[in-house]
């Protein structure tokens, strides 16, 4: 008779079983390849407004809120419409327009002409990360099981594998080839992303009706607290990201110990997630998620202590909280919404654009109120929030036929 095989050997071939399920293997290089694109631009975006075009401030803040406004409203309307006609055209014009956007944000070096990129262009763009986790969710769902998580979760690791290393790819082609190279490199990869969809034959199949929910305001408030928290929790990553640099720089260490931050931050993320990859997590989402936003608060707390060492230390929990949210976070409101997709991808991308628009908004008033220190305070409150609304929120029930 046969050994039984081992747990780390079955969750091992489970994984590898992924790469056969139909159309998830493009999704998979899609999600890198475009989220990459995003972070090689998103991390020079600010530096290139303000040292090559020369923003204002007022310039500066009306180019974010307006960028993450149109990526909230294009991402929502072509959510909703994937749930009703499942298409592949949106995310085919979304990577155009990204591939677009970046070139002309190499070239341009006028304030208004880069705003007016920034809300169609990129705005259109951003629905790109939505789309892909929309599409691939269609193809797990008619396999099933553990398949379902064990996909989401890796691609939110390809995800952050690219945050990973789109910021060093980005410092190696400013050094060689200034903010042309970041920008050029940006919508080459946006463009192969494009490739791939169209030269993998990527598919789009309909969403499972029979277990559709119907969206009343009974669904709306169940999935509002999910989405205040996970929109807390992308505000405070933002903002406590941003500040960070700008402390260690000034009081800390230097640019070195900067990136070496990030950088180990987004290595242990990957690891985590990859082992959320290995044994899918099922059961008490709702658990783990406030514990993610438990050991967050804390991280956030601990950065008011001005300590480089217990900067580096607390890299480890930041990347745990994040690997936590991140991944269950989508789970939990997948759950909300089964049968609707894009209507969930949306609530979850849209959740990082407002974020996004929270910090650009208050990251410098605050700042200019109370000192750069006084921010972690800020975000270590925010995630206590997050916290909160996961407590007071209703899991999700099974769906009606």
């Amino acid at each position: 008779m046969r050994a039984p095989l081992d747990l780390p050997t079955v969750s091992f071939r489970s994984t590898l079983a992924l790469l056969k399920v139909p159309h998830f293997a493009p999704s998979l290089l899609a999600m890198l390849l475009t989220v990459l694109a995003e972070a090689l631009a998103g991390t020079f975006m600010a530096l290139l407004a303000v040292q090559k075009i020369g923003m204002s401030p007022i310039e500066l803040t009306l180019f974010m809120t307006l960028a993450s406004a149109a990526a909230i409203g294009v991402t929502t309307l072509f959510g909703h419409f994937h749930d009703k006609k499942p298409v592949l055209w949106p995310l085919l014009l979304a990577l155009a327009a990204k591939a677009v956007g970046f070139v002309l944000c190499a070239l341009v070096s006028d304030a208004w002409a880069l705003i007016t990129i920034g809300f169609t262009l990129l705005g259109l763009g951003s629905a790109s990360f939505s789309l892909v986790f929309a599409i691939a969710k269609g193809h797990l769902d008619q396999v099933g099981g553990d398949t379902v998580a064990r996909g989401m979760a890796s691609l939110r690791m390809m995800s952050s594998l690219a945050w990973a290393i789109g910021p060093a790819m980005g410092a190696i082609l400013v050094a060689f080839w200034s903010f042309e190279g970041i920008y050029f490199g940006a919508a080459s990869l946006a463009l192969l992303a494009l490739v791939t969809v169209i030269a993998t034959g990527l598919k789009v199949v309909p969403a499972d009706l029979a277990g559709r929910r119907r969206v009343d305001l009974a669904t709306v408030r169940g999935v509002a607290p999910v989405a205040l928290a996970l929109t807390a929790f992308q505000a405070a990553l933002f903002m406590s990201a941003t500040v960070m640099s700008i402390v260690v720089v000034q009081d800390l260490g230097t640019e070195i110990d900067v990136g070496l931050l990030f950088s180990l931050c987004a290595a242990c993320e990957v690891v985590i997630m990859a082992l959320f990859v290995m044994r899918p997590v099922a059961r008490r989402i709702r658990a783990l998620l406030l514990i993610g936003f438990a050991i967050l608060t804390l991280q956030l707390l601990l950065m008011l202590i001005p300590s480089l060492p217990l900067f580096f230390v607390g890299m480890v929990p930041r990347a745990v909280a994040i690997a936590i949210i991140a991944i269950l976070g989508m789970n939990y409101v997948q759950d909300m919404l089964p049968g609707r997709p894009g209507a969930a991808a949306a609530v979850y991308g849209n959740a990082g654009s407002a974020g996004a628009l929270v910090s650009g908004l208050g990251t410098g008033l605050w700042a200019g109120a109370f000192g750069f220190w006084s921010v972690f305070g800020l975000t270590a409150a925010l995630a206590a929030l997050g916290l909160l609304a996961i407590l007071i929120s209703r899991p999700p029930e099974p769906a009606r036929a």
